[in-house]
């Protein structure tokens, strides 16, 4: 599977903190937890850590999110690891909350059904520039240079990222090799792992609340295939 974010689309992350489900990102605090519900974005962390700078019970981040810009998952992911809050999965976690929040837990507690989705990071090798090919050429060069810039930045803070949480890199971009590519035409739109698989990428102390966790897709329009530990 070799599904690549288009250039625009990380355009969009880099300068919008919201441009996926395009509700407002709620965080509250419930108990000894943080419910965060929506896209990850500053404002939303900055609220997080303010709950956690006045309630230092506050142990565990229970998220629902789609998603956000690669820098701000990691912002939150660093948090969540440096003060070494359990991070709960009851429904969804996709893109960044998948490749930097959930592996970032000192605890990773995940519902029967929840769903881990995966489709690409900042050490993707390609992406597809096709709706660039509008702009004036001029623009096109500043905006590839640009974008250049701020993936070559974003590759290097995720290595680092990835070597503090003792977690293989690879995690992001598995999917997308060549041996996962007979999902291209099935219109897959990313991958999930098992429980063994994410062991063996280094994600451990996973627990499944009402076991067995079971995949089934909130959404027929977003197809993911499954990683096993034997796939690599």
């Amino acid at each position: 599977m070799r599904y690549y974010p288009p250039l625009y689309l990380i355009l969009l992350l880099c300068n919008a903190p919201v441009v996926m489900a395009g509700s407002e990102t709620t965080v509250v605090l419930d108990g000894n937890k943080a419910i965060y519900e929506g896209d990850i974005g500053e404002e939303a962390n900055a609220k997080l850590f303010e709950l956690y700078r006045q309630n230092k019970q506050l142990n565990t981040l229970k998220i629902k999110s789609k998603g956000g810009e690669i820098n701000v998952g990691m912002d939150l992911a660093e948090f969540v690891y440096t003060n070494k809050l359990n991070v709960e999965v009851n429904d969804y976690c996709f893109s960044s909350c998948a490749n930097y929040i959930f592996p970032s837990g000192m605890k990773k507690i995940i519902g029967k059904n929840a769903i881990i989705g995966f489709h690409g990071g900042a050490s993707s090798t390609e992406f597809d520039d096709n709706e660039l090919d509008t702009l004036p050429e001029e623009e096109r060069k500043a905006t590839l240079a640009f974008m250049a810039e701020y993936l070559q930045h974003a590759l290097k803070r995720e290595a680092l990222f990835f070597s503090m949480i003792g977690v293989e890199q690879k995690i992001t971009t598995l999917g997308q090799n060549e041996v996962f590519s007979k999902f291209d035409e099935a219109n897959f739109k990313g991958w999930y792992y098992s429980i063994d698989a994410l062991t063996k990428l280094g994600v451990t102390n996973i627990s499944v609340m009402d076991a067995p966790w079971e995949y089934k897709p909130f959404d027929n329009e977003i197809k993911l295939f499954e990683i096993i530990a034997n796939d690599f």
